[in-house]
């Protein structure tokens, strides 16, 4: 088997092309098949060679929030095309609730410029949050941070690393301020600075698929005015006074949490709809504690003749705990942690 496997004309196949070849050579003992399918599974080239598994190992959990501003995304975007003032790139915080985003440009993004931010953009104008979640850029997870944080009872939640989908929100966000700042840029890609406001008023004004309505809305409670209404007259526009105008303003605000409730329930119809169709492709793969397995290894190398003959896994890994929904904390063989290695969305079994 091993020569077959691994000699001079072995290819490293699975366990029934590796039985097939053997049987075609003349040999036979009654445990064959079994045997050779045990003995391709324990090969190390063929498990760090093996094909990455794209099948969901997890079904989808999505994160609920009760209210607005109670739950907050962060990240960073860029490095973009230098702005105005060489600001290239932008910090973004996405509300879960109403899916308010706030977002500035810097010139670089550091523990200072990160603690500003939320004390301008959040802490004063919509208070102090239950959680942020952000990954694990070395500003969201610096001391100075961190004492931040702990100072004004902020709970910062770091999202498994190379695995963005744990901060969905936010990423979704990301991609959404991209495209419009695209659309509405064209050539004039330095300018994106001064169209960001723009971009974000837009975005607050348009009505969300998850909530039904428009995150102004679910925040202050009516409806912006838009400029539209000021070319075309609307009834809101013109035909109110200033007395039907507080009358309606103040049935708005009565019925807010009515709206509010509404939203929640259309958003977890929405998040269960899409885990629905999500859960239909996952193939449950489950590891207890001491377990060896293989990580899906991230090329760093900027050489592409390097990165085609790379393993597609790495390690081997010794799993200490299970942290819960798919995740387990790693470590080497010598029982030393991995900085931040929380990630077994793509873990593989790895037999000895």
């Amino acid at each position: 088997m091993k020569y077959i496997n691994e000699g001079d004309c072995g290819n490293h196949t699975g366990g029934r092309a590796l039985f097939s070849k053997i049987l075609r050579t003349g040999y036979f003992w009654p445990t064959m098949r079994r045997d050779a399918m045990s003995y391709s599974q324990k090969c190390d080239a063929c498990q760090r060679h093996s094909n990455i598994l794209h099948q969901p190992a997890e079904p989808l959990h999505p994160i609920v929030s009760s209210w607005p501003f109670m739950k907050w995304g962060m990240d960073i975007v860029g490095k973009l095309h230098k702005a105005l003032g060489g600001k290239a790139f932008m910090l973004a915080m996405t509300d879960y609730f109403s899916k308010w985003i706030e977002v500035e440009a810097f010139v670089q993004v550091r523990e200072k410029e990160l603690i500003s931010f939320i004390k301008r953009n959040i802490l004063t104008r919509f208070g102090i949050p239950v959680e942020i979640t952000c990954d694990n850029g070395s500003q969201f997870i610096d001391k100075r941070t961190t004492n931040f944080c702990e100072s004004w009872g902020l709970k910062m939640i770091t999202s498994t690393p190379v695995h963005p989908q744990a901060n969905g929100q936010a990423e979704s966000s990301n991609k959404i301020i991209i495209n419009n700042l695209k659309k509405k840029l064209g050539s004039k890609k330095g300018k994106w600075a001064e169209e960001l406001s723009f971009v974000l008023w837009a975005d607050r004004t348009a009505t969300k698929n998850a909530t039904g309505q428009t995150s102004f809305s679910l925040v202050y409670g009516s409806d912006a005015v838009l400029p539209t209404e000021m070319v075309v007259p609307t009834a809101r526009s013109s035909s109110q006074n200033l007395e039907s105008n507080k009358e309606v303003l103040s049935k708005d605000l009565d019925t807010i949490d009515e709206l509010r409730d509404i939203a929640r329930i259309r958003m977890a119809t929405y998040q269960q709809k899409i885990a629905e169709s999500y859960n239909k492709n996952i193939r449950i793969r489950r590891f207890q504690v001491g377990d060896l397995i293989l990580r899906k290894a991230f090329q760093n190398t900027t050489n592409l003749a390097d990165e085609k003959l790379a393993p597609n896994w790495g390690g081997p890994y010794r799993i200490e705990l299970e942290a819960g929904k798919g995740a387990y904390k790693l470590t080497n063989m010598e029982g030393e942690p991995l900085p931040r290695s929380w990630n077994a969305i793509h873990l593989k079994l790895y037999f000895i």
